[in-house]
């Protein structure tokens, strides 16, 4: 099981960078197949798996870690929950990559949080921490933003012509992963979408 979310990951990364070929990180370099190549298939709202709450939810899902420094809860307040994320970053990353992974971070916890938690409204922080010392922070590239259901639900339905979250995740061998329409919001509309949250 965690070879295949190690390989989703990887492909997530991949997926995520940048088209100059000319200035590539190593990770850039990895050839891994897209999800929609893989053997996933779609459910539906009763399946999603559901949690009590959001720090529930990000434990489950190991995509940030407080013991790595890459998950923080500012506070535990479910009804106005403030929390920072952070992607290790290493040097000789290119900026444009390191932008988009702080926004792509954002849309990604708050749509998964809407999805799969009752919550109504979260503040999330996307930061870099270094790859090497997980005390450093990289302030320049911090974000944060504010987000209610009410604006996540119109992005749904602009986007889906559907309030149906589930939508945004796939089964790939019993494991939930996020679907071709997720990646849509975290990839091809980024930019927009971002913009659209921080309305």
């Amino acid at each position: 099981m965690k070879k295949i979310l190690l390989i989703f990951t990887i492909s997530l990364l991949y997926q995520s960078c940048s088209e100059n070929k000319s200035n590539i990180s190593t990770a850039e370099k990895i050839k891994i197949p897209r999800t929609d190549s893989l053997s996933t298939k779609k459910i539906d709202s009763s399946n999603l798996k559901k949690y009590g709450s959001v720090k529930e939810m990000l434990e489950d899902t190991h995509d940030f870690s407080t013991e790595q420094g890459t998950l923080k809860f500012i506070n535990n307040d479910e009804d106005d929950l403030k929390i920072q994320v952070s992607k290790p970053i290493v040097k000789g990353d290119l900026e444009k990559f390191i932008i988009e992974s702080v926004k792509r971070d954002i849309i990604y916890v708050a749509f998964q949080a809407f999805a799969q938690t009752s919550i109504n409204k979260i503040t999330i922080t996307s930061i870099p921490i270094d790859y090497n010392d997980k005390s450093k922070y990289y302030n320049k590239y911090k974000k944060t933003i504010t987000i209610t259901r009410k604006k996540a639900d119109q992005i749904m339905a602009n986007e889906f012509g559907s309030l149906d979250y589930s939508i945004l995740f796939s089964d790939l061998d019993g494991i939930q992963v996020p679907s071709e329409d997720f990646n849509k919001l975290k990839f091809n509309d980024l930019d927009k979408i971002f913009a659209q949250l921080s309305k």
